[in-house]
Order: C-alpha cells, then structure tokens, then sequence
C-alpha cells in the first residue's frame, strides 16, 4: 500500500493529518488506551482513513503471519493500542473471542524517515547476520566503556590461567600477574563430554588445544573474543585444573573477581550444552514487513513496519521476591554457578536464540529496543540494584538483599550439589567487602537468630554440605522444591520481630583454601524457651510423585504453657494453637518434638519457633526448620 498523506503543523512543530478519522481519532487521544473492533477498522479504510489501513494490515499480519488468530469474522477481532512510550514503536494487542492474542509492534526503523503519525516512533531491528550481531555487540561494549562511569573499572589482572586466541588452535597462558583486558564464558557444561583441563593434560594444554576438539559453544566464544579484538579468554573447564582439589578450591574462589574484571562475559543463554553454540543461524521466524509506505510533504519516503512485539517478560528481575523463580526457562538460567556468575559480571551478554541481551551496572539493552522503553525499565534492575545496596554497606538493606538472592540461588541446579556452596562464594565475597561480618555456611552471623527461620519444602541433603542449622544443608535443586529464607531485616511475616533466643557461640571449619566455600563441620549454641510439642498428622498436599519424600506435619502444643509462656501464648488462645512445619525425615514417634523460641510478632504475640528433634538424652539436635 502506497500513499501520500495530506499534513499540516500543530502547535508542537509535529506533523498531523487535517480530517480526523471519527473511528481512530488518527491515533491523536493522547494518554488514552483506543479499543477498537476489526469490523469498525475495516470500514473505515474502505471509506479512505489510511490510518486505519494500517491498523488493518496489522491484524492481516497477526492472522495471516504469525498466524495467532482463530476468528474469521471482523466482528469478532478487538485491537488495543495503549498510548504509551513517545518515539518507541506502537503497540498494537488484537484478540479475538476464541482465545487468540497477538501482540505487536508497528514503527519505522531507526535512522530512517519518521511517520507523520505521532503515535507511531521508530525501533530497531533485529539482524539474523551473525557479523552484525558481533557489531551490535561492539558497540555496546564501546558505549560502556565510554560513558558509564558506575561500570568504569581499573585494569584487573588476568586469572590465574587464561586462554590465549591468537592463534587458530588456542593455548593455555600462565598469566603471572599482567594486566589485560579479557572475555570470561558462561556456559552450561551438559550431559555431553566436555573437554577439560587435568593434571595427565595440563602441560600439552600449555603448547596448544586442536581446535577440532574445542566444542561448537568454546569455538563461538573464541571466535567473538577475536573479533572484539580480545587476545584472551577465561572458560572454567579449561583454566581450571578440574581433578585437583586444591587448584579447583582456589580458583573457584576467585570467580568474583575473574568475573567481574572481564571486559565482557559472554553468556551462552540458549545452549544446554557444548554442541549448540553461541553464534547459531536466528530462524527469522516472523520477520517485520512493511505494511504501508507513504511520501511526508517535503517529499520524503517513509515506511511503516510491523513485527511480533516482545517485552522480555522472562526478562525479569535476577532477585525475585521470595522462592518465586524467574519464568525465563533458558538452560543456562537453571543453572546454580550462572547465577552468580550474572551477577558478578560487570557486562553480561545474553547469547539468545532471536537477540543478543546486555546488562550492565547501567543499563539493560536488546537489539529490539524493548527494554529500553520507560514503561518498560525494571525497578530495580537487578544488576544496578544488587551493586547500589553492596555500595551502601548498610547491614539492613545487605541482609534483606541476601535473603533475596538465597530465595533465587536455593532452587537453580547443580551437577554436583556438594557446590551450594562454593558457587555462592563469589557473591559472599562481594558481601564482605560491603562489612557484611563473619559468613557461616551461607548465613550472616550479624543476622543471627532471626535468619534461622528459612523454611524449605526439600529432602536432607547426602552426603554432608552443611550443618543442619544451613539452609545449604537441604537440597533445594530437585524439581518442585522450594526455600523461604528469613532475615532480621527481611521478614517472611511482613511485620517486626522481637527476638526472645541468644545465640551464645556459632562456627564452621572450612573443607578447602576457599573460607566462603565448602565446610567440613559446623556448631551452633543458642539458649531460649522452649515448648513440647506433638505432630498431629501427616499432611498430603503433593501431588507431585517426586516429592513423596517429604513429610508435612500439623502439630499442637504437648500440654499447658508454664507461667512464663504466658506471655507469648495467652491461655485462652492455648488449646487452639495449632500450626504446620516441615521435617526432613520421617517421624518415629509424634512425640519427639520441641519447639525453642526464636522470636515473637509483637502486634499478635504470634511466636517464631524452630522446630527440634529430641534424641533420647532430652538434649535437641537440629532436624529440621518450621516457623509457628
């Protein structure tokens, strides 16, 4: 469709059409969302209104394209454009009445002729060429490290060991300190074999690794680390020797800083393992067409485009509030070391399927544009967010941060769940550097006791990763588990706490060179109230058969308070005091029970209890987790 458009000047220097279209108001309703139905559009551009031309076209695309709609009839096909986002592409959401939603965006490409039609602004494409797609990556890295001050950084040294690309087959450098700019991979390792880096192999990796044996995703990442015109790169399989203990305790240790001094990390989001790579051929499903193509009066041409819109929705914040876990299904976002490894990255490049995703301390950018609409912008972003409260070293907001990020961690999978710890190190590090205090197997003994209160529908984790008191010692990575972590400062009751138990003395006893990574052995002494308590019966809430082994118990006071409960459990309120918690392991004898006293809500005199198992002595041991 071709078109030249009559335009005059408003008061704004804008263009705008002369007769008004009394269906589409020419898409001048400012601040208003237009609803409009297929049938109305329809009429009005067989009448001549070439603004509903286009609203119609688009509902040609969703139907005929993308092929998202169901309804044959007009009537039945209702269009929405929200008046949102000045200079960003138009938003268009049809539907019809047996389901179907397409939601799309129309616009002129940036750097283009703009359209007369205020509404409609101007987005950026997507490129399905591969040496594009390292161009658009350039750029980024040059408008970092041009003009984001909070991302600017001294030179860091190299790690340990470095791949070094210069030449066709890459060779393993022994870096002794130099300062260079660097690539680091995040990458998900898979079921397939990967090559590695061992103690029979390391010297031959020292003279040079065939690039036949590289995988498809190491041979991408050497191929971009070269065209950024970067002489070294960082994988973890390879530059750590991965059958010594000793060396693996080390550098694994230092991912905060191997991180967070790389120059960019390149994520490969989309590729569950080695074979599919960073730089795969894009499908070029749904590719933008144009659906209308008019001259502006002083002659220029101009195109209008459609394409399937797409917010990122999986997008979200890397910190969820609470177990919620993030919807992107991404291999690599499953993953427990990319967590922090996200985190921990200065610049973080996404590798999708369709565009390449960019986040920084700064900003958060796609090769469509949508992230960077206002109506859009994450809040907090969660890279910004998590180095703004690191730079505060303000206990409460460190605490509650924490709380957030072990709620995310908990659930993200491990190939071996002895790393829960090990691959939170890097973060844990960060946080001590802010004077986060002593970190004891993934808790803040500035945050005792309340933080004991972390509740976690999972089974007992074997062989031993942490003492009973951890949330790490639960394994929280099998499908359908779930953590509840509690801190002082970020309660799960939405209300203050009074804390009634003392802790008299906490440790733990490192297993490696790594102080914030694996533990041998850990104790906790904390002093308290205490009540007996009784588990009433089990409770079958699972439907899932993978969590047959977890055991849900009601459960009641064992008999009446002593004076001195009173005052947390008023007497009238006794015999209906009931509540629910959750044991790591089956239940001999309902009457094995205590509950010791961590705190109380003062609003409701709501007690916050841990529940223990007795052993025979009388004396409690920690077995599992519940608040009251």
């Amino acid at each position: 469709m071709s078109a030249s458009l009559p335009e005059s000047k408003n008061h704004s220097g804008e263009l705008q059409h002369q007769t008004k279209c009394k269906i589409c108001d020419d898409l001048q309703r400012v601040g208003q969302t237009l609803s409009l139905t297929l049938s109305q559009v329809s009429e009005a551009a067989t009448g001549g209104c070439q603004t509903c031309s286009i609203l119609k076209e688009s509902c040609t695309y969703a139907r005929d394209v993308l092929h998202e709609l169901d309804a044959e009839q007009d009537a039945q096909v209702s269009l929405q454009i929200p008046v949102v986002d000045d200079g960003f592409p138009m938003i268009v959401g049809i539907s019809d009445i047996d389901g179907g939603y397409s939601f799309n965006e129309v616009y002129t490409v940036s750097g283009c002729t703009k359209a007369p039609w205020l509404l409609i602004g101007e987005g950026s494409e997507r490129t399905i060429i591969t040496e594009k797609t390292i161009q658009v990556l350039r750029d980024w890295i040059d408008t970092c490290l041009t003009s984001h001050p909070a991302c600017a950084r001294q030179q860091k040294k190299l790690p340990t060991r470095v791949l070094d690309v210069s030449s066709h087959n890459p060779s393993l450098r022994a870096s002794h300190g130099d300062k260079e700019p660097y690539a680091a991979l995040s990458h998900c390792w898979g079921k397939s074999p990967l090559i590695q880096t061992h103690r029979d192999n390391l010297r031959d990796r020292f003279d040079a690794i065939p690039w036949k044996n590289l995988s498809k995703t190491f041979q991408d990442a050497v191929t971009t680390t070269r065209e950024l015109g970067l002489r070294y790169l960082w994988i973890d399989s390879l530059c750590i020797v991965q059958d010594d203990p000793e060396d693996w305790a080390r550098e694994s240790g230092k991912m905060a800083s191997i991180y967070e001094g790389a120059q960019v990390v390149l994520a490969a989001s989309d590729a569950k393992d080695g074979h599919d790579g960073l730089l795969r051929p894009r499908s070029g499903s749904a590719l933008p067409k144009s659906i209308f193509q008019g001259i502006k009066s002083n002659g220029n041409p101009y195109s209008i485009r459609i394409r399937k819109g797409d917010y990122h929705k999986w997008y979200g914040d890397a910190l969820p509030p609470r177990s919620q876990s993030s919807p992107d299904s991404s291999p690599l976002s499953t993953r427990g070391w990319a967590f922090q490894e996200r985190l921990l990255a200065t610049r973080y490049v996404q590798f999708r399927s369709e565009e390449l995703i960019w986040e920084c301390r700064s900003a958060l950018w796609c090769e469509c544009g949508a992230l960077t609409r206002p109506s859009q912008q994450r809040e907090p972003l969660s890279k910004k967010a998590f180095y703004d409260t690191l730079g505060s070293a303000i206990h409460p907001e460190l605490f509650s941060l924490w709380s957030k990020i072990v709620n995310a961690y908990a659930i993200k999978a491990l190939t071996n769940g002895g790393d829960v710890l090990p691959a939170l190190s890097g973060l844990a590090k960060q946080f001590q550097k802010s004077n986060a205090g002593t970190y004891l197997a993934g808790l803040w003994e500035a945050d005792f006791p309340l933080c004991l209160l972390w509740e976690a529908h999972a089974v007992k984790a074997s062989p031993y990763r942490a003492p009973s008191w951890s949330w790490a010692s639960m394994d929280t990575s099998i499908p359908g588990s779930s953590l509840l972590t509690e801190s002082t400062f970020e309660s799960k009751t939405s209300y203050p706490t009074t804390v009634l138990a003392t802790v008299e003395s906490v440790s733990c006893t490192s297993d490696s060179s790594d102080p914030t990574g694996r533990i041998s052995a850990g104790y906790l002494v904390i002093t308290g109230k205490i009540l007996d308590i009784i588990a009433t019966e089990p409770v079958d809430n699972h439907e899932d058969t993978s969590m047959q082994g977890w055991f849900d118990w009601d459960a009641r006071l064992a008999r009446q308070p002593r004076p001195y409960g009173s005052k947390w459990i008023p007497r009238r309120r006794v015999e209906n005091f009931t509540f629910r918690f959750h044991a790591d392991t089956p239940l001999s004898d309902p009457r094995e029970l205590t509950c010791l006293l961590i705190g109380e809500i003062p609003t409701s005199q709501a007690p916050r209890a841990l529940v223990l198992r007795k052993l025979c002595l009388g004396v409690a041991r920690w077995c599992m987790n519940a608040s009251a």
